[in-house]
């Protein structure tokens, strides 16, 4: 009899210490140059919550495999004007030049839904392991946001 073992394909995953997409495009707005994108569609997950959902798996002896990814489709372009937005609030606190625009609730691209094929990867069989170990299911817990936040405020601790 062959053992089953866990096998986590992590896709679209995301450090603020990483090196991939989401760092480079925080580089090239930070030294205010255009970001580099395309089409691509990413399904953005940050690392912390795909590590939880591989350690519950884990804890639980979760046998099979299984794709992790995000929830939600994101063009690079919502996301690069999300850095955009984030960057620009962020040198307007430390030069303390903030108006009352800059502090008005202006729309996340995060708001906007995509409307395109999104392709992304089945998550019901992640889904339902997570929730047969007692949690919620797979329900990422970092917001775009605050993981673009983090991103940030890495990328600026290393200039």
């Amino acid at each position: 009899m062959v053992s089953e073992s866990l096998e986590v394909e992590f896709i679209d995953v995301y450090s603020p210490s990483g090196c991939g997409p989401i760092n480079q495009w925080i580089s090239a707005v930070m030294n205010d140059e255009e970001p580099v994108t395309d089409d691509t569609i990413y399904h953005w997950v940050h690392i912390r919550d795909a590590e939880f959902a591989q350690r519950v798996l884990e804890e639980n002896n979760v046998e099979g495999t299984f794709q992790l990814c995000g929830r939600r489709a994101w063009t690079q372009q919502m996301v690069v004007d999300e850095i955009k937005g984030l960057w620009s609030r962020f040198q307007n606190a430390v030069e303390h030049s903030h108006t009352i625009e800059s502090l008005s609730e202006v729309p996340s691209p995060a708001a906007v839904r995509y409307s395109g094929e999104r392709r992304r990867p089945n998550l019901g069989p992640l889904h339902d392991a997570l929730v047969a170990c007692g949690t919620d299911g797979w329900r990422p817990m970092t917001a775009m946001r605050v993981g673009l936040m983090e991103c940030i405020a890495h990328s600026a601790e290393q200039v």
